[in-house]
């Protein structure tokens, strides 16, 4: 029994090095996903605000060619 576990212990600090790297790699690729996962959000609140945007300025935009095209056919003399 006691062999088994010097066994067991001495796998462990022997790959201790490995563990370690791969919770280190495992943490970092987490936090890359979730700063990607962010930067996504932002990134589609930013579009969705854009096309409100551009809906916005065509709207003015066609009213202000109804407004022109009412003086155009109705000119105050």
């Amino acid at each position: 029994m006691d062999f088994l576990l010097a066994f067991v212990l001495t796998g462990l600090v022997a790959c201790s090095g490995w563990i370690a790297w791969a919770v280190a790699r495992a943490w970092a690729r987490a936090r890359d996903r979730r700063h990607e996962l962010r930067l996504a959000q932002a990134r589609s609140v930013a579009e969705l605000r854009q096309a409100e945007l551009t809906a916005r300025v065509r709207e003015q935009e066609l009213a202000n060619e109804t407004y022109q095209d009412f003086v155009r056919r109705h000119p105050e003399s």
